[in-house]
């Protein structure tokens, strides 16, 4: 008989191997899943020790259901989808991956830049159509000298910055929670939000969906960018105001954008969006290597082994747990 019930609540991968390699050594059992609305979730999950999740909601509800979870844990960085002060309020820790991928999404990151700047999908599309004319890409501007702005400074974004400092670009960085000295060492200058919307040919997003941060880009920070400007976003959808970005595409306030998060996710069939041009959109792939996606498997599961067996979770989210739940740390 298994010593534990560990739940996936959904997730897009074709197997679960990986974590059930982690798992089954000490003793769960692993129930796999698709559910994300409340009531499917609580009534899979309420008796299991561990539980593990992609994009289901997590809710105060589903949380205070569960009779004897342990530990969650997601398979991402980011945290939104669970109500941290619910999980901690109920003594369970909660676990994420906070340092996969980030070389995958930091070139997901420079390739949408460069793809944007050169106008490959237009030239690409003139060409399929049986149209030979570079001037239907115009305006093409070097790189060389232009201005990115990066709107928070984590560890992707830093990748970001090593990987577009051979281009010759100004690199400007917006992150209040960042010294200037961290910046300037690298070779770039840390400004308010101001001056990096209303300076930067690029911005890049890289930050978490926080109360701060929803729709952080709206219509008035549209008007304020440079309408030859454009706009990545490599961190959470709702960071922008999707109605002001169709907006301000569509009135020519900025120039381009390159997504691979919206809101809501997958995009809807009916977005103007997917009509236009000057628009690239990924289905939340910049994550995706084949490597990047075994380590998140695995060390999503390990989270989970790591609780079930004593242990604080490498990736512990929320640190005030540990004045509930007394556990033993990792390096004991």
């Amino acid at each position: 008989m298994a010593k534990f019930k560990v739940v996936i609540t959904d997730r897009e991968f074709e197997t679960i191997e990986p974590e059930k390699a982690v798992l089954e050594k000490i003793g769960a059992e692993v129930f796999a899943y698709q559910c994300k609305n409340e009531d499917e979730i609580i009534e899979i999950a309420k008796d299991c020790d561990g539980l593990i999740m992609q994009y289901a909601n997590l809710t105060r509800k589903v949380i205070e259901s569960l009779e004897k979870c342990k530990v969650i844990s997601k398979y991402a960085i980011g945290l939104d989808r669970i109500d941290l002060k619910a999980a901690t309020e109920k003594g369970i820790c909660v676990g994420h991956v906070a340092d996969y991928c980030v070389d995958e999404v930091s070139t997901h990151t420079v390739a949408m830049i460069l793809a944007l700047n050169r106008k490959l999908l237009i030239h690409d599309k003139n060409i399929k159509a049986g149209i030979w004319d570079y001037k239907l890409g115009k305006k093409i501007y070097n790189l060389k000298g232009q201005t990115i702005g990066l709107v928070g400074f984590g560890k992707i974004a830093k990748l970001v910055l090593e990987k577009v400092k051979p281009y010759g670009m100004n690199i400007l960085v917006y992150d209040p929670f960042v010294p200037a000295n961290v910046v300037s060492e690298m070779g770039g200058k840390l400004v308010d939000f101001e001056e990096l919307i209303t300076t930067s040919d690029i911005v890049s997003i890289h930050v978490p969906l926080l109360e701060s941060t929803r729709y952080m880009f709206n219509k008035e920070v549209f008007k304020k960018m440079k309408n030859s400007a454009i706009l990545i976003n490599m961190g959470r959808g709702p960071v922008i105001k999707e109605t002001d970005l169709i907006w301000a595409l569509e009135n020519k306030e900025i120039a381009a954008a390159g997504l691979d998060v919206t809101d809501p996710e997958p995009i809807q069939p009916d977005n103007p969006m997917l009509k236009m041009d000057n628009v690239i959109i990924t289905p939340h792939a910049a994550y995706y290597s084949e490597e990047s996606q075994l380590a998140l498997q695995t060390l999503t599961a390990e989270n989970v082994a790591q609780v079930l067996t004593g242990y604080y979770p490498r990736y512990l989210a929320n640190k005030e747990v540990k004045e509930i739940v007394k556990l033993k740390e990792l390096s004991e």
